[in-house]
């Protein structure tokens, strides 16, 4: 079988081993086509993606020329998979078995499955890291092919560490030392990785070099960011102190139940919101109104002093790790919420329009207003009496979101407390204010702190991708695919981290607002937000 391959040298091999290439204008072209293949891809969006800001005087000719030679290419080498024209744009007609990228994601999804056996976990994720063969889209240069290679190159470091942590689950820890040890020392700072082979030397017999490499570790990130390992890798280096790291899968010692927290107030009668510029004489207005459910969790996370030199110190407590899979037909009971709340852009915010089928939770934006009064959108949190309210830790969502103007799509994080709270704030992961859901930015706003804007980032949001923050005393960081873009670290200003217990939301926000225009006859009838998993580790 043929294959379109982009995680190493962009080239297409036959299915007796030819490897054809070309140009490097044509490599950028099958690349730009290859990443959504199955998929139209605007030709004024192929133009960007291969000449960036200097295309060529005849682009869309030129264009044209490249398509045709790549389709000759292709039918050479597959015989059904080829290049569609569509109106203002193209098509590869490839599956996942035809093009690495797509085949490697969809292991990893598979690997992640809740039904998926450790034996079979190891087999998936052995095939997706096999698949890499270098830097990603290697002989593709430009803005885009740089941001991409970035992007995928943070989701492959992501696959290797869940295979290392597979492996280890079965009891394989020689067959990850030697690579994880070279992925370390060429990735000192994805601490995924680190923490898998510290685990690794453990397991192998050798922990004084487990506890080594955490002090390394721990140097590291004091010398060159002022701050400590995360959690997880420091409850690890006090097994390793007491010895009760326990390899090949060992069962876990539960976490101790944890302490209920007062309710949270009610509601301001209007959801609390923060500007942010759009452009010169428009402003964007967001928020997440909070939901009066009764009684939440609060858990602080107790700081450990992880490598004194004397003194004893406290056991860390247990990582603690929670998945939402959705894999029944409605939201877990005192763990989810849906949000009902009229909004004062004549929007509103209704149960009705949140429902969980076929393994996923469907968010729904429904119905266009003709008057222009408001939609109406769904909106739930993880924020029951069972739910995730926490200080600091990893929240990751994957996610994928239709098509639509008049609704704005957003995933980030709500405090369960009120605005004047010491230490309050809100992150926003992610959030969609144009209808093609090609633009994504993040949002951190700190206690009686401006809120800050993340770059924005451009990509196919109509796809499934996964949506991380990670929200630690000293910083935040928003990833998307395991690629960081957004280090509160490295701002130019200080900025205020919050510190109240928060909780994860995922809604629709319904226009009219701001840039999300007012409901009109190109609005859809239904969009809808759909989330295949959510998952916290502290």
């Amino acid at each position: 079988m043929g294959e379109v391959r982009l995680l190493g040298p962009v080239e297409v091999r036959t299915a007796d081993g030819v490897v054809l290439g070309g140009e490097p204008r044509r490599l950028a072209v099958l690349a730009a086509l290859a990443v959504d293949a199955g998929q139209v891809v605007p030709a004024t969006v192929l133009i960007d993606r291969v000449w960036g800001e200097d295309p060529p005087g005849q682009a869309v000719r030129t264009l044209g020329t490249h398509i045709t030679r790549i389709r000759r290419m292709l039918e050479q080498s597959f015989g059904d998979v080829t290049v569609v024209n569509h109106p203002g744009g193209y098509r590869l007609t490839a599956v996942p078995d035809h093009v690495d990228l797509i085949r490697f994601r969809d292991l990893v999804v598979q690997s992640r499955s809740s039904s998926c056996t450790p034996e079979r976990r190891v087999e998936l994720l052995r095939h997706s890291v096999s698949l890499h063969r270098g830097d990603p889209l290697t002989g593709v240069s430009g803005t885009w092919a740089t941001r991409t290679r970035e992007q995928l190159t943070g989701e492959l470091l992501t696959a290797r560490a869940e295979w290392a942590e597979a492996e280890l689950a079965v009891g394989n820890a020689m067959a990850v030392l030697a690579p994880l040890t070279t992925l370390v020392d060429a990735n000192p700072l994805v601490e995924p990785l680190v923490v898998a082979l510290v685990k690794a030397l453990v397991d192998s017999g050798r922990p004084t070099e487990a506890l080594e490499r955490c002090r390394l570790h721990q140097q590291r990130l004091a010398d060159e960011y002022g701050t400590d390992p995360s959690p997880q890798l420091t409850a690890l280096y006090q097994e390793i102190l007491r010895g009760d790291r326990h390899p090949a899968g060992a069962a876990r010692v539960p976490t101790e139940p944890e302490r209920a927290a007062p309710p949270p107030p009610q509601p301001p009668t209007s959801p609390p919101v923060a500007d942010r510029p759009v452009s010169p004489g428009k402003r964007r207005r967001y928020g997440m109104a909070t939901v009066a459910v009764g009684t939440t969790l609060a858990v602080t996370l107790g700081t450990v002093a992880m490598f004194r030199r004397s003194g004893r110190t406290a056991p860390a407590p247990a990582p603690f790790t929670v998945t939402e899979d959705f894999s029944g037909t409605t939201l877990t009971p005192m763990q989810w919420a849906a949000n009902q709340a009229q909004r004062e852009n004549g929007s509103s915010w209704s149960p009705s329009a949140v429902r969980v089928e076929g393994g996923e939770l469907q968010i729904r934006g429904t119905g266009r207003n003709p008057t222009g009064a408001g939609n109406v959108a769904g909106a739930v949190c993880w924020c029951l009496e069972q739910g995730i309210v926490r200080s600091y830790g990893i929240w990751e969502v994957r996610a994928k979101f239709d098509v639509g103007s008049g609704y704005a799509p957003a995933i980030g994080l709500y405090p369960a407390a009120e605005p004047g709270t010491p230490g309050w704030g809100f992150m926003t992961m992610a959030r969609f204010d144009e209808g093609d859901r090609r633009v994504m930015y993040p949002v951190m706003r700190g206690a009686e702190a401006e809120h800050v804007d993340g770059a924005p980032v451009t990509g196919d949001f109509t796809a499934w991708n996964t949506y991380a923050i990670e929200w630690r005393p000293g910083f935040v960081t928003v990833s998307l695919n395991g690629a960081v873009i957004l280090d509160s670290r490295r701002l130019p200003d200080p900025v205020s981290i919050p510190t109240v217990p928060m909780f994860l939301y995922v809604q629709i926000n319904p226009g009219p607002e701001g840039s999300i225009p007012a409901p009109n006859e190109e609005t859809p009838s239904q969009v809808t937000a759909h989330v295949d998993w959510a998952r916290y580790t502290s």
